[in-house]
């Protein structure tokens, strides 16, 4: 049986540690997700076989933008790759998308560090544009790339459609 859970920080410390036991990744990079002011979205087998996890943060942009920072999304290995397993037919990390896209926030971010997953991020909405970057990426602390997915283009501020036009279909 599959269960969606969301914890915050604290009640996800557990599970943490058992996806590093089963992906057998101690010291990697992938655990370097732990933040205390981050939610946590889990997918989990049978009450204790964690398959992935979505850590966030609900942030606000100085002109009062909401939007979600995607901070870590990470699958169990046989979850992912060219020819992943599926959870009723369908990726987990599609799964995990699907519940922060219901979070009721427009704006969607995420830093891409690795650029094979870009072409994957790409499918699922997310889209670079080097302005958007940069309007963003001083809130989240980073100077990497981010990536966007505005969810209800309908809804798009009028601010940010000045500021940008409808540059790389971003709008």
């Amino acid at each position: 049986m599959i269960d969606i859970k969301e914890f915050d920080y604290q009640s996800s410390k557990h599970l943490l540690k058992r996806f590093q036991i089963i992906e057998k990744s101690y010291g990697a990079n992938w655990f370097n997700c732990e933040d205390e002011n981050s939610q946590y979205i889990w997918i989990i087998e049978n009450t204790d076989n964690p398959l992935g996890f979505l850590s966030f943060k609900i942030l606000i942009h100085p002109n009062q933008k909401d939007f979600i920072y995607i901070v870590k999304i990470y699958v169990q290995r046989q979850y992912r790759g060219e020819n992943p397993l599926l959870v009723n037919k369908e990726r987990v990390s599609q799964i995990l998308f699907r519940q922060i896209e219901s979070k009721g926030v427009n704006i969607l971010t995420l830093e891409s560090a690795d650029e094979k997953l870009d072409a994957y991020y790409e499918q699922q909405g997310f889209k670079y544009n080097e302005d958007i970057s940069n309007f963003f990426a001083p809130v989240i602390g980073t100077n990497d790339k981010v990536v966007v997915k505005f969810l209800h283009r309908e809804i798009i501020d009028e601010d940010l459609l000045k500021k940008f036009g409808k540059q790389d279909g971003i709008f």
